[in-house]
């Protein structure tokens, strides 16, 4: 059972380290690959870094709260869609964004591994 619950804190903690990088990287239009800060960029930041706060406020309680990863889960869905969107559509280079091509399936991997891995225990 500690082993199981290790799981969820590691999912819940590598998620909001991921959440917090965003935050910080949304603010950097160099990053971004655009010329200049635009608004999308801070609202970005604002929801990256709330929801690493709601992950960091899950691993509080893992168990009650691992319900937190399923909208987690959807979410890493979304932005790898969006990565890989853009990159199809030519607005990002593929070289430089393609650890995210790794990256997200490999968090939504941990994510989901961890929410089912904790559903028998109760």
């Amino acid at each position: 059972m500690n082993n199981k619950i290790r799981w969820l804190r590691i999912s819940y903690w590598a998620g909001a380290i991921g959440d917090f990088a965003i935050a910080i990287f949304a603010l950097v239009p160099g990053i971004m690959e655009v010329p200049s800060y635009v608004y999308p960029m801070g609202l970005l930041s604002a929801v990256a870094f709330s929801w690493g706060c709601m992950l960091i406020w899950a691993d509080r309680e893992p168990l009650e709260r691992r319900w937190v990863l399923l909208p987690t889960i959807l979410v890493g869905c979304l932005l790898l869609l969006a990565v890989i969107y853009s990159m199809y559509s030519g607005v990002i280079a593929i070289q430089s964004h393609f650890h995210n091509l790794v990256l997200y399936p490999a968090m939504i991997t941990l994510w989901s591994f961890s929410y089912f891995n904790t559903r028998d225990i109760e």
